[in-house]
């Protein structure tokens, strides 16, 4: 699980890496995640405009974090997995 690249990403580039999902839908998370302090947002002042988002240290963390959580849910899918094929259920 990651989030931009420490040297920022282009909403292109986010968009292609996340695929499937409309500008609509990027804009707006962009947006969310920037008011909570999760994104940062840096425009070069360029025609045409040049905009980056970096993680914030906060946004960091969290990935850390969900990162952790995601990993325990695949263990445990597993283990239920397991359990299932072996006839024992929870």
């Amino acid at each position: 699980m990651t989030g931009p690249r420490n040297d920022g990403q282009h909403y292109n580039e986010l968009k292609h890496s996340i695929g499937g999902i409309t500008n609509t839908m990027l804009t707006k998370s962009l947006r969310e995640l920037e008011e909570d302090g999760l994104l940062k947002r840096k425009s070069k002042g360029t025609v045409p405009p040049s905009v980056t988002y970096h993680l914030t240290d906060t946004g960091k963390q969290l990935i850390y974090t969900m990162g952790d959580l995601f990993e325990w849910g695949k263990a445990l899918m597993e283990k239920d997995k397991q359990g299932a094929a072996s006839g024992q259920g929870k």
